[in-house]
């Protein structure tokens, strides 16, 4: 029905025996004996009708709220939405009007009946599942089926950011810095390429890049990728004491990130700096502390361990010439996929040098491989040419983290 049909009784009254002026549908049979008590009530009245219109066009909106018909945008159908003087749900997955509050979106955010998303009550901006009273616009539109739209974000959590194909490669040092890491960070910029992934850098080349961003951190920072890569990190990389960002990197993952640590971001927030405490979290997250490189960069033997994503394509033994790391505080949830041991090493200790791990609704993998320049530009056994650090391994875990 359109509006100039709600906007007094003796229209109502006019139209109210046959159909809408649209000539779609009769008027509901739950609004008869409202519309004819509007009627009777005015005809009874001794004044002027005129003077009686407010309270008609009143009681107009708010049976028109209540039948989620008079402004458009509510489908008739299946059951509506609650109604009231701030708006009212639409029927089956419509989006309903608010005519007399602003934007749509219950102060909460949620969807409405059926799927349809809640008119706005105090003028709230639109929300989607996940939104609060300030939560960003959701995307997708309702269904006919009833399913709200997707989207929404609020300060409280972080959301799935798994579809990105935007990596973040965080390279930022403040302890050992690696001379690998800019040739480590454009090769895997170079693989992600090649399967239609995107790199954002930062910190990855020379001193004048050094410097944290913590800003890069913030829960709605981190959602806009797909997957982070720490890349060679030591020290404090995000800033001290950088409590709320590491918590947001866990809270990321867990909620449906991805994350691969490499190297030396297994140095880091571990009371080895600065005469700073460890932070629990972020050495709970890596899955391990290093402690060492027994051997320093000797000749090593390394052998994959099941037929995970990450090292399927490996070589079942290969020999590589790298740091093979000793590592404290090791988690036992880790599924280890690559062994090795350094023949500088007196014990000759076999140890784990790569892992993986489901962390919550996330994944998480580790490799301490690539100390020298060539691991990231050369297969790393001479006699195996797939024995390649990026192409074989480092971006076969990505893909496995991020789910393609």
């Amino acid at each position: 029905m359109p509006w100039g049909s709600c906007a007094t009784s003796s229209r109502l009254a006019e139209v109210y025996p046959l159909q809408n002026s649209a000539g779609s549908a009769p008027i509901r049979r739950r609004t008869r004996p409202i519309l004819a008590g509007i009627v009777i009530y005015e005809k009874r009245m001794k004044r002027p009708l005129r003077k009686w219109r407010l309270l008609s066009v009143t009681l107009g909106v708010v049976i028109c709220a209540g039948v989620g018909g008079c402004g458009g945008a509510a489908a008739a159908g299946r059951g509506t939405a609650g109604a009231g003087m701030t708006g009212a749900g639409g029927d089956a997955g419509g989006a309903a009007p608010a005519e007399m509050a602003g934007g749509a979106g219950t102060t909460s955010g949620d969807a409405g009946t059926n799927g349809g998303a809640s008119a706005g009550s105090f003028g709230g901006s639109p929300g989607g599942s996940l939104g609060g009273m300030t939560g960003e616009a959701g995307s997708g539109a309702p269904s006919l089926d009833g399913a709200a739209g997707t989207g929404g974000t609020s300060d409280g959590g972080a959301p799935d950011a798994s579809g990105s194909k935007k990596i973040l490669v965080y390279c930022v040092t403040t302890g050992y810095r690696h001379a690998s890491i800019p040739a480590a960070a454009n090769a895997i910029a170079k693989a992600a390429a090649a399967v239609g992934l995107t790199t954002e850098q930062v910190g990855c080349g020379d001193a004048a890049t050094n410097i944290a961003e913590p800003t890069k951190f913030t829960a709605a920072a981190l959602a806009e990728y797909g997957a982070v890569i720490l890349l060679a990190n030591s020290g404090e990389p995000i800033g001290y004491p950088a409590t709320q960002e590491i918590q947001n990197l866990v809270d990321y993952v867990q909620h449906g990130g991805a994350l691969v640590a490499i190297e030396d971001a297994s140095h880091c927030y571990d009371g080895q700096f600065n005469g700073h405490p460890a932070s629990q979290p972020y050495v709970q997250l890596i899955g391990g502390d290093f402690v060492g490189h027994p051997g320093d960069v000797t000749p090593a033997t390394c052998t994959k361990v099941g037929t995970q994503p990450s090292v399927v394509q490996l070589p079942a033994t290969f020999g590589t010439t790298d740091e093979v790391y000793a590592f404290s505080q090791f988690r036992t949830d880790n599924q280890v996929v690559l062994s090795c041991v350094s023949s500088g090493d007196p014990t000759h200790t076999v140890r784990p040098v790569s892992w993986q791990r489901e962390e919550g609704a996330g994944r998480y993998f580790f490799t301490a491989l690539g100390h020298n320049d060539v691991s990231w530009t050369a297969p790393m056994d001479v006699k195996a040419p797939s024995s390649r650090l990026v192409e074989d391994h480092v971006l076969p875990a990505l893909l496995w983290a991020t789910r393609r």
